[in-house]
């Protein structure tokens, strides 16, 4: 028989009489309370979120004097990306994970909490070393050997430690649900994590391997940044860069239910199109110079804007039949929507630009290329924001202000998108604009993406410690489990955790009927 870890810092003892009691600094440090792991995940990645953006924006800046394609150099603006991946948008839907996903499926704690713990200050400590070797000269593609090594294994740790976190987030899906919830009832954010975590680790896994590989074989800078372009870069390509907005369906479909308070329709389909999704995300096969613009390569380029588009008319659909209550998470993630719609143009026009070339097209592959995994990339932070203000109350232990929300949204809109739209731009055109124009809006474009991470922060902070728990409102929209602990009494709470579950939205069951819905066993 085999055992689980699942206790949390709840869990432990009362401290001898006459001990010390720990710090704030050092409850935050040993905690396995998801929660607090959670939030720590989402403030560590909207600051470092900023400090990528930022440091992309002060490169394109420099770089106005000097001239060239969008002169920012190579390690400057690929460290910049794959910090804004690594270090941004995929922690940031993590730490959402960590924090909502044991309270959805009903658990009072995430599986295996000491290696959640543990993936959190592994990928904290290991995105400071990122930003140090950057600053070295390092970072990705870096002229300084050391720095760059330092740079590179840094980021296989990241990607490892997000992996382990995603492992502990996918057990808790699995294995902690309560009675009559299968997976077939799982709510959707649950399930689109499920579906990314595979993906996350595969992909994560393959590029890891390349990383380490390099640092045995290559023995100069110049030999670590060939290594990244032939065996790294891949996973910010199409198609392994839908993985970033698996998590965002599920937020999607999740907020737009609660929105308009009804149940969606066609639950498992709206399942099946995640999974549909993930599946055209995995792109590991296309690391070898001939798994890209082939046959196979433009179908899952092409095909991902399938699932998407169904997804779509299923959201259209429910927001039709009930007017949904207007949130800044609400608009934020059908905004995140248009962005991911964008990523999925610039792929179908990568696509016909390969089987057209040099015949109807002309157009610039590394611009579409590069288009296609901002908007993903833009689609999945915006997503992360949008999820974190509508379930404030449940993350944060208050309701974020609104103000501050619709801020960090909307610059991150206008950022990301802008972002994304001049390399769309640049690869319609094939670099046929004046390059200082080009540079000048790459500046303001990842500056404004900078600005709205630390909006984000701000909302974070001034929501989690400005504020107590604050008493439910009227008519709150909740429909799943999370929601128990801010609508529910603690005597409510207890029945529907000890009842089976019979539908996917089990707070909308209990205020239907005025008791717990159960099932004959």
């Amino acid at each position: 028989m085999t055992l689980t870890d699942t206790r949390s810092s709840s869990d432990t003892p009362p401290a001898a009489a006459g001990s010390l009691s720990p710090t704030a600094l050092e409850r935050v440090i040993g905690t396995g309370e998801h929660e607090a792991i959670g939030r720590t995940f989402i403030m560590g990645s909207l600051l470092l979120m900023a400090v990528s953006a930022g440091a992309l924006a002060a490169g394109a800046l420099r770089s106005l004097s000097n001239g060239g394609p969008l002169d920012v150099t190579d390690n400057l603006w690929n460290s910049a990306l794959v910090g804004m991946v690594l270090m941004g948008a995929i922690p940031l839907l993590l730490g959402l994970a960590i924090c909502l996903i044991p309270l959805q499926v009903g658990s009072k704690a995430i599986a295996f909490p000491r290696a959640a713990a543990l993936s959190l200050w592994t990928w904290l400590v290991s995105a400071v070393i990122f930003a140090i070797s950057l600053g070295l000269d390092g970072g990705v593609g870096g002229a300084d050997l050391e720095a760059s090594r330092l740079g590179m294994l840094s980021m296989g740790s990241m990607m490892v430690a997000l992996s382990l976190g995603a492992v502990c987030v996918a057990t808790t899906v699995l294995s902690h649900r309560p009675v009559g919830m299968s997976l077939a009832r799982v709510p959707f954010f649950s399930w689109s994590m499920l579906v990314a975590a595979p993906i996350w680790i595969l992909t994560f896994g393959s590029t890891t391997a390349h990383v380490f590989l390099g640092q045995i074989s290559q023995a100069n800078a110049a030999g670590l940044a060939l290594r990244y372009e032939a065996g790294v870069a891949w996973f910010l390509r199409a198609p392994s860069v839908y993985m970033l907005a698996i998590p965002v369906l599920g937020i999607s479909c999740d907020l737009v239910a609660q929105g308009c308070g009804r149940r969606m329709a066609r639950y498992g389909t709206v399942q099946a199109m995640i999974a549909m999704f993930g599946v055209f995300s995995f792109g590991a096969w296309t690391q070898t110079s001939g798994g890209r613009e082939n046959i196979l390569w433009i179908a899952f380029v092409v095909l991902g804007a399938v699932p998407v588009l169904g997804l779509l008319g299923l959201i259209a659909d429910t927001l039709r039949h009930r007017k949904p209550v207007v949130s800044p998470g609400l608009v934020g993630v059908l905004l995140a929507f248009l962005l991911l719609l964008g990523g999925m143009l610039a792929g179908i026009l990568e696509a016909l630009n390969t089987t057209g070339s040099g015949t109807l097209f002309s157009f610039e592959a590394a611009g579409l290329g590069w288009a296609q995994s901002l908007f993903l990339l833009s689609a999945a932070f915006i997503g992360g924001l949008s999820a974190l203000s509508a379930w404030s109350r449940v993350v944060l232990r208050a309701s974020a202000p609104g103000a501050i929300a619709s801020a960090a949204i909307a610059a991150g809109l206008i950022g990301g998108g802008l972002l994304a739209t001049v390399f769309l731009i640049q690869g319609l055109t094939g670099f046929g604009l004046n390059l200082s124009f080009y540079n000048v809006w790459v500046a303001v474009a990842a500056a404004v993406l900078a600005l709205s991470a630390l909006l984000g922060l701000m909302l974070a902070l001034v929501t989690s410690r400005g504020h107590a728990r604050q008493p439910a409102s009227a008519g709150a929209a909740g429909l799943t489990l999370e929601w128990a602990q801010d609508e529910l009494s603690p005597e409510d709470q207890a029945l529907v955790l000890r009842t089976i579950v019979a539908s996917p939205y089990p707070l909308l069951d209990f205020r239907f009927t005025g008791e717990a819905v159960e099932e004959d066993k």
